[in-house]
C-alpha cells in the first residue's frame, strides 16, 4: 500500500486526545454480527446485489427498514416502506436534495450555529446561506416568521430537530408545529437531518418531523453511519410519496440505479437478524455512559467556569466560556496540552460562537475522555 494514501477520514495527531470528532468509537462497531449477515446473504445464493438496484432502493430491504423504524419508540409506528428511499448516507442524500430543490443564487436557510459540513454542501451549490437564530428549544420559529414576513423566500430550510449538532439541543413540539405551518404557508421544503433521532437517553426524545408533515414538506435524513457502522455508508430518505417519485427520478439514479443496493442487502439481513435493534440498544447505553463520565469530568475540572447543557441524546457537549474567551485562538494552546475541539466558529459564519466550543463523547473511552477534559482545564489555566 502507498504509504502516503490514508485508509481512514479521522487523522488524529500523536499524542492527541481529539473530542472534536463527531464520530462513534470501532470498538463499538458489531464486526461479528456484520459478519453473520454477511454469510447469511451469501448462503441464498442470490446475485442480485451485486447488480444494479432498483432506483428507490433494494425493495426489501426497504421494507425490512420500514419494519425496524416501526418499532422504535422514537419513531413513527407505521412507516411505510414506499415512503423511503435509499442514500448513500445523509450527507449524499442532502446533496442530492440540494440539487433537486435548489439553483445556484437561491436562498436557503440554516440553523445559527449548524453542522459546519452541510453550509460548504451548500456553498459548492452556490446557494445563499441565510442563518436562523436558536436557543434551548431549537430554532427560533418567531424570528423565521419575522424574516419571511420581510420578504425572504427560501428554497428550503436545513434544521437537525434532535440532538443538533452542535448544540445537542432539540426543537420542541409547538415550534416543529409552527416550521411546518410556516413551509406550507412559505412554499419551502424543511430538510430534516434526523440522524441522531434513535440515540435518545431516555424516552421523551421529541418525535420525528414526519409526525407534523402536510403539504409534501417535510423531507427526512437517516444514517447508519450513527447506529450500525459509518463505513457501509448508506442512509434513507423518509418523505411523502410525492417527494420520494422526485428522487427516484432524479438523474442520478435513473443512470446508476439505486445508491448502495450491495450495502443495503447486507443492512437488510442485519436487521431480520434482530443485530440492529440490539446494536441501538448498546450504543445508547455506551454513549450515556461517556456522556456522564463527560458531565464529571467537566464538573471536577472546569466547574465554574464553563456553562452546558447535559445531552438527552445524540453526540454533543456545547460549551459556553466566560466573555473574552476565544476557542479559535484557545485551540493552540489545547493541542500542546494534548487535546483538541471543535472551535464554536467552525459552525457558523457569523463569528457569533468565539466563547463556544464542542466536544464529542463517543469516539473515546470514558478514561480518555476524562483525561482530555483534564489535559483541557489544564490549558485554560494556562492561558
Amino acid at each position: 500500500m502507498a504509504p502516503d494514501l490514508p485508509s481512514l477520514l479521522v487523522d488524529i495527531k500523536p499524542g492527541i486526545i481529539d473530542l472534536g470528532w463527531g464520530h462513534p468509537s470501532p470498538r463499538l462497531h458489531p464486526f461479528d454480527e456484520v459478519k453473520e449477515a454477511s454469510l447469511k446473504m451469501f448462503q441464498k445464493g442470490d446475485n442480485s446485489p451485486l447488480q444494479y438496484g432498483a432506483t428507490q432502493g433494494f425493495g426489501p430491504f426497504l421494507e425490512s427498514l420500514a419494519t425496524f423504524l416501526s418499532r422504535q419508540d422514537a419513531y413513527l409506528s407505521n412507516v411505510d416502506p414506499h415512503n423511503l428511499f435509499l442514500t448513500a448516507g445523509a450527507s449524499q442524500g442532502l446533496d442530492l436534495a440540494a440539487t433537486l430543490y435548489a439553483d445556484s443564487g437561491d436562498t436557503v436557510l440554516v440553523e445559527e450555529p449548524t453542522y459546519f459540513v452541510i453550509e460548504k454542501i451548500f456553498r459548492e451549490h452556490s446557494l445563499n446561506i441565510v442563518g436562523i437564530p436558536t436557543d434551548e428549544n431549537g430554532i427560533d420559529t418567531t424570528a423565521l416568521q419575522d424574516l419571511l414576513k420581510n420578504g425572504l423566500r427560501p428554497k428550503f430550510l436545513y434544521t437537525i430537530p434532535t440532538f443538533q449538532n452542535p448544540t445537542g439541543s432539540s426543537i420542541d413540539e409547538t415550534r416543529r408545529k409552527h416550521l411546518v405551518d410556516l413551509a406550507n404557508e412559505y412554499d419551502f421544503q424543511i430538510f430534516a437531518d434526523e440522524v441522531y433521532q434513535l440515540i435518545g437517553f431516555d424516552k421523551d426524545t421529541s418525535i420525528p418531523m414526519m409526525s407534523f408533515d402536510y403539504g409534501d414538506k417535510v423531507i427526512s435524513f437517516g444514517s447508519f453511519s450513527k447506529i450500525l457502522a459509518p463505513g457501509l455508508r448508506t442512509g434513507w430518505i423518509h418523505s411523502s410519496k410525492k417527494v420520494i417519485d422526485k428522487f427516484s427520478d432524479a438523474a442520478l439514479t435513473f443512470s446508476g440505479g439505486g445508491f448502495n443496493h450491495y450495502a443495503s442487502a447486507l443492512i437488510k439481513e442485519v436487521i431480520d437478524l434482530g443485530h440492529l435493534d440490539s446494536n441501538v440498544s448498546n450504543l445508547k447505553k455506551e454513549y450515556l455512559s461517556r456522556a456522564v463520565q463527560m458531565d464529571k469530568s467537566l464538573s471536577e475540572y472546569l466547574g465554574g467556569v464553563v456553562s452546558y447543557s447535559f445531552p438527552k441524546g445524540g453526540y454533543y457537549f456545547w460549551l459556553k466560556f466566560p466573555e473574552g474567551f476565544d476557542s479559535d485562538v484557545f485551540l493552540n494552546s489545547a493541542e500542546a496540552s494534548g487535546v483538541s475541539y471543535r472551535p464554536g466558529n467552525a459552525f457558523s459564519e457569523s463569528g457569533k460562537f468565539s466563547q463556544y466550543l464542542r466536544l464529542t463523547y463517543t469516539l473515546f473511552e470514558a478514561t480518555e475522555i476524562a483525561e482530555g477534559v483534564r489535559r483541557l482545564s489544564m490549558a485554560y489555566r494556562d492561558i
